[in-house]
């Protein structure tokens, strides 16, 4: 951040205002109140490059009055809350906060959270009109389509987060469509000029996913034949998204951890700190509380991650945005392999309507282009669909099971349903089965040969 900026500080505890103007005082213009009276008067007379702002001041709303009126000025707001408060700092977020710094935080916090202002404080704020943007005029949107309550709220929500630098946690089961949302707040965001980089952690071995996310040197293991970008570099400026982080082991955690905090990180065999400016969205389909719980995951990345959760639903608890899903998959099935469009009688429609559809909008579109291929034009049947077992929303635990099946035929067919769920992605079933990833391809292995036999 450049030095001699003017910066207001608001705080009703006196001790705390003292603490932050004297670690801004040797570089900078500060000016401290204790209200958010005070804070809009002097708002109004007087110039400000940027606001830091407690969020509990002398009334509930005193602290989202301080944002809103430098919002008003267009001055960038950084806000100092505790994780007890984090609920209220996404608030600040909606209303125009630039940025949030949990409490408490040193000198060196201080400055990287000013030094995050700085490209606020140079572009000014958002124009208007971008704030307005809507989600629903994305490219994509239309692949987690719906004009139901559960996903007007998701686009509320995306659309609100997007222009601030909030990290976004999206929740919700395979198929609801995750990583879309999360490109759309990033095409929402300050950064979409940036890149919009994609790192799936439950599709890398833990051994590979360090020097993915990190990059590393040369010679740093066997194979590093020339230093190589990782993903955090490729997405300075942009956004990351950790897809299905709570398969990243804890180990990895504390590392992804340190550079939420630092904004800072370091090459697999490397030596030199490397600076980065990266907005974190991170999804998953478990539930990190309990994993929390577990000891799977770190709480305190749980805290860092989970600054603004959105909540995706499942298919079946929005069945009525499913005619609208299915017409735009016909049009765009037709249009991919080049056939003709397909239609579907109102019966055929309302029996789709009432499947559970477990895989979700994934599944669904599946279904679609597959009936779009085998019908050739005209009208549509349920046969071509093939509604198989799956369609019938039984778990992997009861699908196919009979009481005079031996323990290995179950075995079998639970690990195939498992990786049937977890689309053949052998690190994410192991780890729902309980086994090693070895063990799996072991029994896969040896399924293959008796089928082999079998036929012989």
């Amino acid at each position: 951040m450049t030095d001699n900026r003017r910066i207001l500080v608001v705080d009703d505890e006196r001790v705390m205002s003292d603490y932050v103007s004297d670690l801004l005082r040797d570089r900078h213009q500060v000016e401290a109140v204790s209200s958010a009276d005070e804070a809009r008067t002097l708002l109004l007379d007087r110039h400000f490059d940027a606001v830091i702002t407690d969020l509990q001041l002398e009334r509930p709303e005193g602290g989202l009055e301080v944002v809103r009126a430098s919002r008003d000025r267009g001055i960038p707001c950084l806000v100092m809350t505790a994780y007890a408060s984090l609920d209220t700092a996404v608030a600040a977020m909606r209303e125009g906060a630039e940025d949030f710094l949990p409490k408490p935080f040193g000198a060196r916090e201080l400055d990287r959270a000013l030094a995050r202002l700085s490209d606020a404080m140079e572009t000014g704020p958002v124009a208007a009109p971008q704030r307005r943007r809507s989600a629903a005029d994305l490219p994509g949107r239309k692949l987690v389509l719906g004009a139901s309550e559960a996903m007007r709220r998701v686009y509320e929500l995306a659309e609100n987060v997007a222009p601030t630098k909030a990290t976004v946690m999206l929740t919700g089961e395979s198929g609801t469509g995750k990583e879309l949302v999360a490109s759309a707040i990033h095409a929402l965001s300050r950064r979409t000029g940036g890149n919009f980089v994609k790192v799936n952690c439950a599709a890398i071995t833990d051994t590979l996913l360090e020097s993915t996310l990190f990059g590393h040197e040369k010679g740093a293991f066997t194979g590093a034949i020339k230093r190589t970008a990782g993903k955090f570099e490729l997405a300075n400026g942009g956004t990351l998204l950790l897809d299905e982080i709570s398969e990243m082991r804890v180990e990895l955690q504390s590392k992804l951890l340190r550079v939420l905090q630092e904004r800072e990180y370091e090459l697999v065999g490397g030596t030199k700190t490397i600076p980065v400016d990266v907005r974190i969205v991170a999804t998953s389909n478990r539930n990190l509380k309990e994993e929390v719980r577990k000891g799977n995951f770190r709480e305190d990345l749980y805290f860092r991650l989970n600054v603004v959760p959105v909540h995706l639903p499942p298919l079946r608890e929005r069945m009525d945005d499913i005619p609208d899903l299915i017409e735009h998959f016909l049009d765009l099935a037709a249009s991919e392999n080049a056939l003709p469009r397909p239609t579907l009688s109102p019966a055929l429609m309302k029996e789709l309507q009432r499947q559970p559809w477990p895989g979700n909008v994934r599944q669904l579109q599946n279904a679609v282009e597959r009936a779009v291929v085998m019908s050739r034009g005209g009208e549509l049947s349920l046969d071509e669909f093939i509604l198989d077992d799956d369609m019938h929303g039984q778990d992997e635990g009861q699908a196919g099971f009979s009481q005079d099946m031996t323990l290995k035929e179950m075995e079998k067919r639970m690990i195939m349903a498992t990786l049937s769920r977890f689309r053949e992605n052998r690190t994410q079933a192991a780890r729902h089965l309980g086994i090693s990833v070895r063990t799996l391809r072991n029994k896969l292995n040896l399924y293959r040969q008796q089928a082999r036999s079998a036929s012989a």
